[in-house]
């Protein structure tokens, strides 16, 4: 359990940073559930949002959730892989 939870972290930092990024460049949030958290600001809506997941997946810990937690690190991934391609395509329109 402690390797899943330890990949769920790291994709919940991956997700922070991405997301970051891709705000910085131009992008926006599209989670309707995050992008109500921003409206206190960008940056403490985003680590709200990742407080609320972490404490979710203790929770999935706490109740010997393990596949939920595989789940969401399956969802997260994704996510991140999105998050990259967003920040590829806002890269190349700012070269272009």
């Amino acid at each position: 359990m402690n390797k899943i939870l330890s990949i769920y972290t790291l994709l919940q930092l991956a997700d922070l940073a991405t997301t970051a990024l891709t705000m910085r460049l131009g992008g926006v949030e599209v989670n309707p559930l995050v992008h109500l958290f921003m409206a206190v600001g960008p940056l403490v809506g985003l680590l709200l949002a990742k407080l609320v997941a972490m404490l979710a997946a203790i929770g999935c810990v706490f109740l010997k959730k393990p596949r939920a937690l595989h789940c969401a690190n399956l969802v997260f991934a994704g996510i991140v892989l999105w998050n990259l391609t967003i920040i590829a395509r806002l890269l190349v329109a700012t070269s272009a």
